[in-house]
């Protein structure tokens, strides 16, 4: 019954170490098309990835971190249970692209980003961070990350507004999230929930009582 028990619960709260993209907004980028939200992909890669306008896409979720976490403005701190994600734009051939004001929303706070202009930070991250399944760079290179024109805002909230002006390579960041905060009614179902098992094991353990007193 207790393992029922911890397992019934860990189920409960599985749901809730994941804040993943909620949706994106903005205008369309100099090349007219919209950013959206995509499928991690198989590649991450400047040869084999590209698009015409920003895309984001989720990568590990619920990631207890044993040390701490290097993004651009400092660290995020040992113990702290993280969801990554990533945004690009990587536009195919000679010429420029550029994409401002997009506004990412996520369904946790925004604790850190990672966008230095070598990409060091993103590539050393990876091995914890990344989409299973797709791959990464092996090493950092010039213009993996963010340069002058680039920019973004909104750390400590849950929307990042992302401006992108890009050659070959594109533009890569690695987006750090908390773990999302459940809706009221999720708290409440969870309360009922372990209610219901709590009191199913009471009554189970007084015909169990009865039976050997009697």
């Amino acid at each position: 019954m207790d393992r029922l028990i911890y397992l019934t619960i860990a189920l409960l709260f599985s749901n809730l170490a994941n804040a993943t993209f909620v949706s994106v907004s903005g205008g369309l980028s100099s090349n007219s098309v919209a950013a959206s939200i995509i499928a991690a992909p198989t590649f991450v890669l400047d040869a084999n990835v590209t698009n015409l306008a920003q895309q984001g896409f989720d990568e590990r979720q619920g990631v207890l971190l044993g040390s701490a976490l290097l993004v651009d403005s400092g660290s995020i701190a040992a113990g702290t249970v993280v969801n990554s994600h990533m945004i690009f734009l990587n536009k195919p051939g000679p010429g420029s692209s550029v994409h401002a004001s997009v506004a990412w929303t996520f369904s946790g706070t925004i604790i850190g980003v990672m966008s230095d202009f070598f990409g060091t930070l993103e590539v050393a991250s990876t091995p914890l961070l990344g989409a299973p399944g797709t791959t990464y760079p092996g090493a950092s290179f010039i213009g993996r990350g963010f340069e002058t024109n680039d920019s973004y805002s909104g750390i400590g909230s849950n929307i990042l507004t992302v401006s992108m002006s890009t050659k070959q390579p594109g533009d890569w960041i690695r987006v750090i999230t908390a773990t999302a905060v459940p809706e009221p009614a999720t708290i409440a179902l969870i309360t009922l929930g372990l209610f219901g098992i709590a009191s199913g094991s009471l009554k189970n353990y007084r015909k169990t009582s009865v039976k050997t007193t009697g």
